[in-house]
C-alpha cells in the first residue's frame, strides 16, 4: 500500500507541476514543493490507514517483524549486485559474500551456495525452492543442520555434495534434480520423497527407508555404499522392514537392485497374465526381430493389477516394442486355447510342454506323484489339483515385492495342502514348494528368468525356516 501511495503522491506532483503556471502568481515556488510533498504524505497516510483499518476488520494481524525485514532487504539490496529473474543454474557461488545481493533468481538449480556468507542478509524468494526458510539456507551453505526435520519441503536442485544428512526426515519431501554426491545420508527417512533426476553418485545410503519413494530412470546410484535399507514405518514413524533381513547387500547390489533402466515398457494387466501366452509374445518376437533385445525386468503386483516390466535396446522406440508386445500377446492369448500345437510348430517349441514334463517325471520328488492332473501324495491320503497348485506357486513369487502379502497367500497355501493332507508336515511343504517352482520354471522360461534375477527380493519376503531355505535351493537349481 505505501508503495502505490507513493506512486500516486508521484501522480499527483506532476499533475501539480502541470498547473504551477496557474499558481505562479499567487503562491511561490518553494511553496508549491511544499505543498506537494505534504499533499503526497497525506495521501499516502490515507491509503495506508485505510489498508490498516481494512485488515483490522478481517482480524488480519500486522507483521511488523516481517514487514521491517522486507524493507530492510530490499532497502539493503538497493544499488547491489541484482540476480532477479536470471537462471543460475551451476553456477558456483562457494565462499562468495552475498549480503545485499538481490538473489531472487528463476532456476536455481544445483547452484552451490557451500561456505558462502551473507545469504541471510540476500534477497531470497521461495519460487524455485524454500530458500526463505532459514535452517534450508544453513543446510545450503554448511552442508548440516540441527533441525533434522525437513519433511514437506522444496529441495528441488539443492546442491548437497558431500552434505552430512544423517537420520534426517525427507518425508514427502521434493528433492528432484538434487546433487546429493558423496552425501552422508545413514538413517534418513525418503518416505514418500520425490528424488526424480537425483545424483547418488558415491553417497552412504545404509538404513534409509524407501518406501514409496519416486525415483527414475536419472536417479543415479553410482558406487553408492549401502549395507541394508527399510521398506516401510512403524506406527511410530520408525523405519522397520530391514532389507535383507539376515544379511548386508554384497557391492553394487543395491545399484543393480533399485537402478531404473531408461529403456523399459510397463505391461499393464487387470485380469492377470497368462504366462504361456506371454513366453510365447517374448520368443515370437526375439525370433523376428534379435535387434529388440528383449528381456523381463520384473513383475509386480500392485493392487489388483500385474506389472510386467521389459526392457529393450535403446535405438527402438518404447512405443514400438509396447504395441509390439500387446498386440503379439493379444494374438497368442486368442490362439491359444484352439490351436497350441500350431503355435508351437510356429515357434519351433515341444508340442504340450505340460505333458511332456509329467510323463519325464511322474514322480514328483520323495513323497508325491503326478497322476493325470493331479499331485496326490504317495501315502495316498490326499490330493490338490496341479493347475491350482502351480497358481498358488506363482502368486506367492510374484507377490514377493510386499513382503506381508507374500507369507500371507503362503500361509493360505500351506495350510489347505495340510486341510486336503496333501503335505501335512513342515518337511513334505518345503520338498512340494521346491519341487513345484522347479517344474514350472523349466516350461515357462519368464517365470524362470524372473526367479533368477529377482533372487534376494524373493528369498527375504519370507521368514527364515525350511520352507525359505527350499525356495532358495529351487532359485539356485536353476542357474
Amino acid at each position: 500500500m505505501i508503495i502505490i501511495a507513493s506512486v500516486l503522491g508521484s501522480l499527483i506532483e506532476i499533475s501539480l507541476e502541470l498547473q504551477y503556471t496557474k499558481f505562479q502568481e499567487n503562491l511561490s515556488y518553494f511553496n508549491l514543493q511544499i505543498a506537494i510533498i505534504s499533499g503526497g504524505i497525506a495521501f499516502g497516510s490515507y491509503i495506508a490507514g485505510s489498508a490498516w483499518l481494512s485488515n483490522r476488520f478481517r482480524n488480519i494481524p500486522l507483521n511488523r517483524q516481517n514487514l521491517l525485514s522486507v524493507w530492510a532487504l530490499a532497502f539493503g539490496s538497493w544499488g547491489g549486485t541484482s540476480f532477479y529473474n536470471l537462471d543460475l543454474s551451476r553456477v558456483n557461488f562457494r565462499n562468495a559474500k552475498l549480503a545485499n545481493t538481490d538473489l531472487r533468481a528463476r532456476k536455481l538449480y544445483r547452484t552451490c551456495f557451500q561456505h558462502v556468507t551473507g545469504l541471510e542478509r540476500s534477497r531470497v524468494d521461495s519460487r524455485y525452492m524454500d530458500l526463505e526458510i532459514p535452517k534450508v539456507q544453513k543446510l545450503l551453505t554448511q552442508g548440516y543442520s540441527e533441525d533434522p526435520d525437513f519433511g514437506g519441503l522444496n529441495l528441488r536442485g539443492a546442491y548437497l555434495q558431500g552434505a552430512d544428512l544423517r537420520r534426517m526426515n525427507f518425508i514427502d519431501t521434493n528433492l528432484t534434480g538434487a546433487d546429493l554426491r558423496s552425501a552422508d545420508m545413514r538413517g534418513s527417512i525418503l518416505a514418500n520423497t520425490q528424488v526424480i533426476d537425483v545424483d547418488f553418485t558415491d553417497a552412504n545410503l545404509t538404513g534409509i527407508c524407501i518406501l514409496n519413494w519416486n525415483v527414475n530412470s536419472q536417479t543415479c546410484f553410482t558406487n553408492v555404499e549401502c549395507d541394508y535399507i527399510y521398506r516401510r514405518l512403524d506406527d511410530k514413524g520408525e523405519p522397520s522392514d530391514r532389507f535383507p533381513a539376515d544379511r548386508n547387500f554384497n557391492p553394487r547390489e543395491f545399484e543393480s537392485l533399485y537402478q531404473e533402466v531408461g529403456n523399459v515398457v510397463e505391461l499393464v494387466f487387470r485380469e492377470g497374465v497368462n504366462w504361456r501366452a506371454f513366453a510365447f509374445t517374448m520368443q515370437k518376437l526375439q525370433l523376428e526381430d534379435e535387434g529388440l533385445g528383449l528381456e523381463i525386468k520384473g513383475v509386480e503386483k500392485r493392487g489388483d493389477l500385474w506389472v510386467v516390466k521389459v526392457t529393450h535396446n535403446e535405438n527402438v522406440s518404447t512405443h514400438e516394442v509396447e504395441t509390439r508386445l500387446n498386440s503379439a500377446y493379444e494374438q497368442l492369448q486368442q490362439l491359444l486355447a484352439t490351436k497350441e500345437q500350431q503355435i508351437n510348430r510356429l515357434l519351433g517349441i515341444v508340442e504340450n510342454q505340460t505333458e511332456a514334463f509329467r510323463e519325464i517325471s511322474n514322480r514328483f520328488g520323495n513323497n508325491f506323484w503326478i497322476t493325470g492332473s493331479s499331485i496326490t501324495n504317495l501315502a495316498g491320503s490326499g490330493q490338490i489339483e496341479y493347475d491350482e497348485a502351480a497358481a498358488q506357486v506363482r502368486n506367492i513369487v510374484a507377490s514377493s515385492a510386499d513382503s506381508g502379502q507374500a507369507t500371507a497367500i503362503l500361509q493360505n497355501f500351506l495350510a489347505k495342502l495340510q486341510r486336503q493332507s496333501v503335505a501335512a508336515t513342515e518337511e513334505t511343504q518345503a520338498e512340494l514348494m521346491q519341487q513345484m517352482i522347479l517344474a514350472e520354471a523349466e516350461k515357462d522360461l519368464v517365470l524362470k528368468q524372473f526367479l533368477i534375477q529377482q533372487e534376494q527380493q524373493i528369498i527375504a519376503a519370507f521368514p527364515q525356516g525350511i520352507l525359505a531355505t527350499a525356495i532358495q535351493n529351487a532359485i539356485a537349481q536353476l542357474r
